[in-house]
């Protein structure tokens, strides 16, 4: 009897696995179709190249084919179709983020062997953190206080997330609870981000270079703090609207055993808090030194390894899916933008503009800047194509400063897939929660963005005489 079970069970398991794969070879057919029908007046290899893109993504958001073959085959045609540049196709592994971000899945591993999270933040998380409300608030906060502490954004991410998920994993909050708590670190990590210059020393300060402008720290904050406290707590509403079943009635209680675990450091545990505390103090002072915090991460975590805190078996923390997919990811923008399918697109788009200027000009430019988010993925490759457009566009009729926010704020929060973030990216490659959880909070969110740009953004810059 238990024989012919296995054996229906494997037949099923057979024919999912084989209705995947007829899918994801009609999928497959993309580039063939698009190549020969050549949109916007594409040329074949453009439209090759597009129907490629188009292809690999639907396979990222159904999971038919695996992120390593599927992202090993949009760089391959992005290389040998589009014949785009080595450097432009391989950006992230040329990148200090890319070793930073290896680096820093090594020191957060060396972090979570130690203990010394759940010794220093477990206990207050546990008195002040409660409920599904105080951890996501004690999540923004965290990364409020971090912004100078740990200077390099995704070093701060991955750190706070693995500290997070320790926690959470010592609850007695059901895996799902767990679930959407960890997708709010990914997604408050953004919006703190948007509130100062300094947040995200990256994709801010490249969004004021491609608008051609001039911004100091404090300009940005005129402009970004003060709505942002208020944009953050519009999110949070939503977030908890979203995720209410979730979170409903959970609370995140300490195990029995958690109770009674001792607390205290050892000498060995208190050298490596002060390997830990020094390394963020150099992330810190990083601006008066100017040693590059890939390099300060690497020390610390050469530094793990010495103190026998991290092992050979913890590179296995190094989430290579994630890092390939990210590859691919991160280079769309550049191979579109460098093979001319972006300018085509943004091109058509650009039409929809209306010839007077109002609430609908400014609806017009936000949903512009979508749309080529959805296609262009990465946030900075972006911006770096929309803004030096909008700022031509239409830069008879609202200050440069005004363009840059409003596409700013369009793109940040803004995503239906976890390509679409960074942030998303790494959470979701890692399992910190589901790759669904994009989408389900996505589709309402750029509801809120625009809300938001009309609701609180607008009406501060104009009340404080900034447009």
């Amino acid at each position: 009897m238990q024989a012919g079970v296995n054996q229906i069970e494997g037949k099923n398991s057979f024919s999912l696995d084989f209705g995947k794969l007829g899918k994801a070879v009609l999928c497959a057919l993309c580039p063939l179709l698009l190549g020969l029908w050549r949109p916007f007046s594409m040329t074949w290899r453009q439209g090759v190249v597009f129907g490629g893109l188009v292809m690999v993504i639907i396979w990222w958001s159904t999971g038919w084919v695996k992120k390593i073959p599927s992202s090993l085959m949009l760089l391959a045609i992005f290389l040998v179709v589009g014949r785009a540049p080595v450097e432009t196709v391989f950006s992230f592994p040329l990148s200090d983020n890319f070793l930073l971000i290896i680096f820093c899945y090594l020191f957060s591993q060396g972090i979570e062997n130690s203990h010394i999270a759940e010794k220093t933040i477990g206990p207050l998380l546990f008195r002040f953190a409660g409920t599904p409300l105080r951890m996501v608030i004690a999540v923004i906060l965290s990364f409020c206080v971090t912004i100078y502490v740990i200077p390099q954004p995704l070093a701060r991410l991955i750190i706070i997330a693995n500290i997070v998920r320790a926690h959470l994993k010592k609850t007695d909050a059901p895996a799902s609870a767990q679930s959407v708590l960890l997708f709010s670190v990914f997604l408050f990590y953004v919006i703190v981000n948007m509130a100062a210059l300094d947040a995200d020393i990256i994709l801010n300060s490249s969004s004021v270079g491609f608008a051609s402008l001039s911004m100091t720290n404090g300009e940005w904050m005129e402009y970004m703090l003060i709505p942002t406290i208020f944009y953050t707590i519009a999110v949070l509403a939503l977030f908890l609207f979203v995720f209410h079943k979730q979170l409903r009635g959970v609370t995140l209680k300490p195990r029995e055993q958690e109770q009674k675990e001792e607390r205290q450091f050892t000498t060995h545990e208190k050298w490596v808090l002060v390997v830990v505390l020094g390394t963020m103090v150099l992330w810190m002072t990083s601006g008066l030194h100017g040693i590059n915090p890939t390099y300060i991460t690497l020390a610390g975590t050469v530094l793990l390894f010495a103190m026998k805190v991290l092992r050979m078996k913890d590179f296995s923390a190094i989430d290579v899916n994630t890092m390939v997919f990210l590859t691919a990811a991160f280079c769309i923008g550049g191979v579109l933008t460098s093979t001319g399918i972006a300018d085509i697109i943004f091109s058509r788009i650009g039409r929809m503009f209306p010839g007077q200027f109002g609430p609908l000009y400014i609806l017009v430019m936000i949903l512009i800047t979508m749309c080529m988010h959805l296609i262009l993925g990465s946030n900075t490759t972006t911006l770096s194509v929309v803004l030096p457009a909008l700022i031509s566009i239409c830069g008879g009729v609202m200050s440069g400063p005004e363009i840059l926010m409003i596409a700013y704020i369009s793109v940040t929060a803004h995503f239906l897939l976890p390509f679409h973030a960074v942030s998303l990216m790494i959470g979701a490659g890692n399992g910190y929660f589901p790759s669904s959880y994009a989408s389900k909070f996505g589709l309402p969110m750029m509801a809120l963005i625009i809300a938001g740009i009309f609701g609180i953004y607008i009406p501060y810059w104009t009340m404080m005489g900034l447009v």
